[in-house]
């Protein structure tokens, strides 16, 4: 797919940035809302779902479906539900969670 690049007006320059503004603050709310209602399945969806509903239209549907995609590719491992035939969560002790671990010589 072809794409042209130009330079950016001041305009598009200025959406990117409240872009970033909106998304960082998304990021501290969700953290901040993750420490009440803990990091497990339900408490990500609820954390999920409040900022979803606090950064209102498009943009807010968009946190929350990027948050749930975060929390499945993570795995079910990650948010405490063991394996469940995904991934090879529990083998290296870690619920599959990141890399194996780095054996230094």
């Amino acid at each position: 797919m072809a794409t042209t690049l130009g330079m950016p007006t001041q305009a598009q320059f200025q959406g990117a940035l409240t872009s970033y503004g909106v998304g960082l603050m998304s990021g501290i709310g969700y953290n901040i809302a993750s420490g009440f209602t803990g990091s497990g399945l339900i408490g990500s969806a609820l954390s999920a779902a409040i900022i979803g509903a606090t950064v209102r239209g498009p943009v807010g549907d968009s946190i929350a479906a990027i948050l749930g995609f975060q929390a499945g590719q993570a795995g079910l491992g990650a948010l405490g539900l063991g394996n469940i035939g995904l991934g090879n969560g529990g083998r290296n002790g870690r619920n599959g969670n990141g890399p194996p671990p780095l054996t230094l010589i």
